[in-house]
């Protein structure tokens, strides 16, 4: 997979583990979590407004990272570009590698100058090197014997608690584009969940005991879900 030895790179970034729980809804139920969290106890508010998340997802030709996620591996990764805004602005994303193993999750992100032309005749040719910048992190990818699979957008609402100890996000407005069976970027062929809202509670281990505090007035029901599995949700038939 990809190399993680150059850690040392000012470019890179290694987050700090925290719990990761999510919770599936209807997207019925937005404006009642929402009440909820201003209501509660913990003091929620909108750090800042909200924003179209896109992820572009690599995978090895057999699919090891859905399976991992499938079969539950006590540490699991999935590797994926991430920007934000318009899906076709895709400029200097950054390159992320979430691990997780049970409901704790890290990130190594690693910045890019970079910018991915999705209308470009094929994937080769679909990275650009911004102001000159070496894209090392490209190679890396090749090297590995990774691919594009999926590239997932959605609208993201964040909320964090007063003392910054909890942060929720809300994402709905769920897009998934197929990448693994077209002979070139797939901007067209969409699948739209409209209809699903995605809760999720993130915080450190040590404010484990804020979970009880939040559930009094917030019903949520953790549960795995995971947009990237979803995505290929065509191809499930080959883990079932």
């Amino acid at each position: 997979m990809i190399a993680e030895s150059r850690l040392s790179s000012k470019d890179i970034k290694l987050t700090p583990k925290r719990i990761e729980l999510k919770d599936l809804l209807s997207i019925r139920d937005l404006s009642s979590i929402e009440a909820a969290l201003f209501l509660s106890p913990l003091g929620f508010h909108s750090p800042f407004p909200k924003r179209q998340i896109n992820s572009l997802y690599f995978d090895a030709h057999d699919f090891r990272c859905v399976e991992q996620s499938l079969s539950g591996t006590s540490l699991r990764k999935k590797h994926r570009y991430r920007w934000y805004g318009k899906t076709e602005n895709a400029f200097n994303p950054t390159l992320e590698s979430k691990c997780k193993q049970g409901h704790v999750s890290w990130k190594i992100l690693r910045k890019t100058q970079l910018s991915i032309d999705l209308k470009a005749p094929n994937w080769e040719n679909a990275y650009n090197k911004q102001n000159g910048a070496n894209p090392s992190s490209i190679n890396e990818f090749l090297r590995s014997c990774l691919r594009p699979t999926s590239l997932v957008s959605y609208s993201r609402h964040y909320f964090e608690s007063g003392d910054g100890r909890v942060r929720i996000t809300l994402d709905h407005n769920l897009t998934f584009r197929d990448q693994t069976t077209f002979s070139r970027q797939n901007l067209l062929h969409t699948r739209y969940h409209p209809e699903k809202l995605i809760l999720e509670i993130k915080l450190a281990e040590q404010d484990s005991d804020l979970l009880k505090v939040l559930a009094n007035n917030l019903a949520f029901v953790p549960r795995r879900f995971s947009k990237y599995c979803e995505s290929l949700q065509g191809h499930f038939s080959r883990w079932v």
